[in-house]
């Protein structure tokens, strides 16, 4: 419960505050597990939700999604998988794991140096969700495991946004 509200603070007080520029992260192009680039630049226009988290609890991600897109619809989403720093790693072992834990099809970028954690300051080991705005601006975040209350107030977010022009 506790968590719930401090990430429900952390929406309010991304939503209270003028939507901030992604800066270098948006131009930065990964590879999902099919080596695939994409880069949340190539969005540019459409409003999307970034969800990042370590790559070992990818599974937080699921209920977030499902959740979000039986509320709102007409949003895109990158998935970002952080890598643990230690022990190294290749992108190959990543992708070759993702290939076999993640349903066919669904897209997770690769992000084995933790530019987005870095750069933004996320603790990886929970689910992070940025909203970003046809303009590319980070327009809200929340994060944490996937609560009924928050993810209403994502939802709540993310529907203003969608209707925005």
């Amino acid at each position: 419960m506790l968590a719930a509200l401090v990430a429900v603070l952390i929406l309010a007080n991304a939503a209270a505050q003028p939507a901030m520029a992604i800066g270098e992260l948006a131009v930065l192009r990964l590879r999902d597990q099919y080596g695939i680039e994409d880069s949340l630049a190539s969005h540019r226009g459409r409003v999307v939700v970034v969800m990042v988290v370590d790559a070992e609890r990818l599974r937080g991600l699921k209920a977030w999604e499902r959740d979000l897109r039986e509320r709102v619809e007409g949003f895109e989403v990158l998935r970002i998988a952080e890598v643990p720093l230690e022990p190294p790693t290749s992108y190959e072992r990543v992708a070759a794991k993702l290939a076999e834990q993640v349903p066919e099809g669904v897209s997770v970028l690769i992000d084995l140096e933790r530019r987005w954690a870095a750069t933004l300051g996320l603790d990886a080991s929970r689910p992070t969700l940025l909203l970003i705005d046809r303009e590319g601006r980070l327009a809200a975040t929340a994060a944490g495991r996937h609560e009924p209350a928050l993810a209403a107030e994502v939802a709540a977010r993310l529907a203003a946004l969608m209707g925005a022009p």
